[in-house]
């Protein structure tokens, strides 16, 4: 993503005191089926626009020059952002930008406020999305908020929204800037998706006849948060599944080699599944994580393979 031409049309508008800002508070409603977001669009004084951008804008000078990563469920580097398009994410990623086409008429203190969304007009026609979200205010939950007027105490509504200067994702025209890694997965629910795709690289996998217990493994592997994800990502790297079976004879040198909690059967044929402790050694190994330096021959592994 271009962060520097953003940027600077940012800086633009600071400079001339003119821009189209419009403020979304965001309800996340999750059924047994999918994530779907109903919106609400407050309306914004002409000087609060501006300030919601002298707000965020420090951050977003801060990622300009940041070196730019494809989005790694396992985590990144320190000092790295991510990016990806909007079809990784799929159908949720739909709704939520129905909903802010969309936006419900009314809006209440009980609604449920999940996240916000600072929508900016980059230009004509073009937008920013800065997407948070709304940290709970959990310390106060059983007190109340309040201010000082006229050398008076007044209380606050206990429904306090903050915008902060920083945020967890920017979209513009479909790509998704990840900031936070985590909370791009539980904005959207990648969670599902990740689910999703485990079920069919295993179902897939299946039929290379590799393993013993391999049910147990399917179930093991689909309840464990982590392990999802590792075997989701084989969604998108199929040739590292190939070159596990046309490799095959080498796993009893690497399991040895790297001490691994892995089991062959007795013709070494198929890896022997019995135990949750196994998971992660054989879902590395599927990975092809495990590694020898050329230099000094030193054996580790990647871990956010």
């Amino acid at each position: 993503m271009n962060i520097e031409f953003i940027n600077s049309k940012i800086s633009e508008h600071l400079l001339s005191g003119i821009s189209e800002v419009s403020l979304f508070l965001i309800e996340k409603i999750k059924t047994n089926d999918v994530v779907d977001y109903i919106s609400f669009k407050p309306s914004l004084s002409r000087s609060l626009q501006i300030d919601m951008i002298k707000v965020i804008q420090p951050t977003i000078d801060k990622l300009v020059g940041k070196e730019q990563r494809e989005f790694n469920e396992n985590g990144r580097p320190n000092g790295i952002v991510e990016y990806c398009p909007s079809s990784y994410i799929g159908i949720t990623y739909d709704h939520l930008f129905a909903s802010l086409q969309t936006p419900a008429e009314t809006l209440n203190e009980q609604t449920s406020k999940d996240l916000y969304c600072i929508k900016i007009e980059i230009e004509a026609g073009k937008f920013a999305y800065f997407l948070n979200r709304i940290p709970p205010f959990k310390k106060f939950s059983k007190g109340l908020w309040g201010t000082l007027a006229d050398a008076t105490f007044r209380k606050l509504s206990d429904s306090l929204i903050g915008i902060e200067p920083g945020f967890d994702l920017l979209i513009y025209e479909d790509e998704v800037l990840v900031v936070n890694n985590v909370s791009v997965q539980r904005i959207f629910d990648l969670k599902t998706k990740y689910v999703q795709n485990t079920n069919s690289v295993l179902t897939a996998f299946e039929e290379t006849n590799k393993f013993e217990g391999f049910e147990q493994f399917k179930i093991d592997s689909i309840e464990d948060g982590n392990i999802v994800k590792r075997v989701s990502r084989l969604m998108t790297k199929p040739e590292r599944m190939t070159r596990f079976v046309e490799n095959f004879d080498k796993v009893e040198d690497i399991i040895f080699e790297f001490d691994l909690n892995i089991e062959l059967n007795d013709e070494k044929t198929k890896i022997k599944y019995t135990d949750k402790k196994q998971l992660n050694d054989i879902v590395k190994l599927l990975n092809d994580a495990y590694y020898k330096t050329v230099l000094t021959g030193e054996r580790g592994s990647d871990d956010l393979r």
